[in-house]
């Protein structure tokens, strides 16, 4: 969803961080240079989560099923062909801010801990995925239902009893999800495995 996947890209960057905190924190001390090869490479990591995971699967089922994806808060989702220039930015700027949000969360997490402070790192990226379920959750039941924004405001002779309950795979919806959710759950068990695997064998050395 558009109201999770920005701030998920942002706590992603910080748990990978958080996981590989000694790793930067020792690397920063020895370098001579400004930055590390490791900060490179955490960055690497956080910023191509957020663009070859996050967005792919978001930009997926926003345009699958766009009033879903934005629990149906705003229309124009739905309504990208021939509408003029602004509609379409909104998809582009979802990309654009979750790649952002990967990389403001993978600075500050670095921050923290070239700081001493990373012990701060799991209640904020923990914080603001719960603080992000809140509206999501507030805005019961439109995360169960699949249809049309019309729909689910009844608007322009369509009622919210159209809709479908989203496990019952409307218009293909539960397999794209579910897609969606192995594939970005893989790739994340991946990174965790490689990412521990890294500093276990850093420890040793």
């Amino acid at each position: 969803m558009v109201q999770l996947d920005i701030p998920a890209a942002f706590a992603v960057s910080m748990f990978f961080v958080d996981l590989g905190k000694n790793i930067l924190k020792r690397e920063a001390e020895k370098s001579v240079d400004k930055k590390p090869g490791a900060y490179y490479k955490f960055l690497a990591r956080s910023i191509l989560f957020a663009s070859l995971v996050i967005c792919p699967s978001g930009l997926y089922l926003l345009a699958g099923w766009p009033g879903w994806e934005n629990i149906y808060w705003y229309r124009r989702f739905e309504v990208m062909i021939f509408s003029g220039w602004f509609n379409p930015l909104l998809p582009t700027a979802f990309m654009m801010c979750i790649v952002l949000a990967g990389y403001v969360g993978y600075k500050l997490g670095y921050r923290l801990v070239i700081k001493g402070k990373e012990n701060y790192l799991r209640p904020i990226y923990m914080g603001v995925l719960v603080l992000s379920g809140v509206p999501v959750l507030l805005s019961y039941p439109s995360f169960l239902l699949v249809g049309s924004y019309d729909q689910y405001h009844n608007l322009a002779g369509q009622t919210r009893e159209m809709m479908v309950n989203a496990w019952k795979n409307p218009h293909g919806f539960g397999v794209g999800w579910l897609g969606v959710m192995i594939y970005f759950t893989i790739i994340l068990l991946i990174m965790i495995f490689r990412i521990r695997g890294e500093v276990k064998r850093y420890s040793i050395n």
